[in-house]
């Protein structure tokens, strides 16, 4: 009876050690992550999704945005680190949940909805379009199109003429409010199109849409440019390709 109590008794011990034993090394693991972890700094983080093309102002005004604190070795160099730095910003990619703000996410507003990036050596150019020239609501941002232009009989005689002038011109928006009901429905309301072209681009597209005429043609987006067109009268027309 004496030996199985002396046998309780060291089965205890033993419990109490191996207890006390990971006792210590939790706590000595707790203290060295405090150490590794190091000083902190404030970064701002998205409490909620943020979607593409969302301002940052938007974003805090509607509690998207929040700030906590994280190690300073863990901090990414481009992290957001005070509000002020959302102003005159706009998301370029939807921004998930819990992810820290950092300036790649975001880019400076170059319009007043933000959400344009001009390419550089270009401009912007607005061009109104009937439905059906204007590929009948199947061109958005960041689609490229053809463009033709007509000219009409009394400016090249006697039927006029249809050409090819530009291509792969990138499309840099399209106004929403006139879009059509759904691609490609007809008799659909007119489309304006912003799109990126050159100063001289610009000045044909001006010329051509106040005194010609325009026809678009959506572009595949891997599509190289073809050779110089002929051109299209009344007689070149009709014949067989």
């Amino acid at each position: 009876m004496a030996k199985r109590s002396n046998l309780i008794v060291v089965l205890g011990l033993a419990v109490f050690v191996i207890g006390a034993g990971a006792t210590y090394l939790i706590a000595k693991d707790d203290g060295g992550s405090t150490t590794a972890s190091g000083p902190k700094v404030n970064v701002l983080y998205a409490a909620k999704p943020i979607p593409a093309g969302t301002s940052g102002q938007s974003a805090l005004n509607q509690g998207m945005v929040r700030s906590k604190a994280i190690a300073v070795s863990v901090k990414p160099a481009s992290a957001f680190t005070d509000s002020s730095q959302l102003g005159g910003v706009t998301a370029v990619l939807g921004v998930p949940e819990g992810s820290v703000l950092t300036s790649d996410q975001w880019q400076q507003a170059q319009t007043r909805i933000g959400t344009i990036t001009i390419p550089e050596g270009k401009t912007a150019l607005a061009v109104a379009l009937e439905n059906v020239p204007g590929v009948a609501g199947f061109a958005g941002a960041g689609d490229k199109i053809n463009i033709y232009g007509l000219i009409r009989p009394e400016f090249a005689p006697p039927s006029g003429t249809a050409k090819l002038i530009m291509q792969n011109i990138e499309v840099l928006n399209v106004n929403g409010a006139t879009l059509a009901g759904a691609a490609g429905t007809p008799n659909g309301t007119g489309l304006v199109y912003l799109l990126a072209v050159s100063p001289a681009e610009g000045e044909q597209l001006v010329y051509l849409t106040s005194f010609q005429k325009l026809y678009f043609a959506l572009a595949a987006k891997d599509q190289q440019p073809v050779g110089s067109t002929p051109g299209q009268n009344a007689s070149q027309a009709i014949k067989t390709l």
